[in-house]
């Protein structure tokens, strides 16, 4: 079982990024820049330089499934289903999109010693790179001080 949602979620954050590659990116053309306009349109130069960043992010108490929160995350511009979309695009461009190095509050936050286990997982592209990240913490006050907007949803 584990195998076939490890595929379905690949086979999701691929169908994703495809869609999000085959939005027009080029504005109709307005009276004041036809001209740069149309040779954008046809030399194609915006789509071969766009930086895809779009991850599935899920948030799962211990260990069931069925009670796990998922935000889609699109940066550049920030957007998708993430609340705090913006906040969480500006944190991952300061770890350059590395989700295991972010550290949104202090090294050892002041959480209760309560073992409430939350993993998070985040699998789609970062700059057009692929991510595939997974992270335990003990509970979720360790994981918003360590993830801080990233996995607040």
């Amino acid at each position: 079982m584990g195998v076939s949602r490890f595929i379905s979620r690949s086979l999701l954050a691929a169908g994703t990024v495809v869609a999000t590659s085959l939005v027009p990116l080029v504005p109709h053309a307005s009276a004041t820049e036809p001209a740069a306009q149309a040779e954008r349109a046809t030399t194609g130069s915006d789509r071969v330089n766009r930086e895809v960043s779009v991850l599935e992010l899920r948030v799962t108490p211990g260990t069931r499934t069925e009670d796990s929160k998922t935000a889609l995350l699109h940066c550049d511009p920030a957007g998708g289903t993430h609340p705090e979309a913006a906040a969480a695009c500006e944190q991952l461009d300061a770890v350059q999109g590395r989700l295991g190095s972010l550290r949104a509050g202090k090294e050892k936050p002041m959480c209760p010693l309560v073992y409430r286990p939350v993993t998070v997982t985040a699998t789609g592209t970062w700059k057009n790179s692929p991510v595939q990240h997974s992270q335990r913490y003990s509970n979720a006050c360790e994981m918003k001080a360590y993830t801080g907007a990233v996995f607040n949803f």
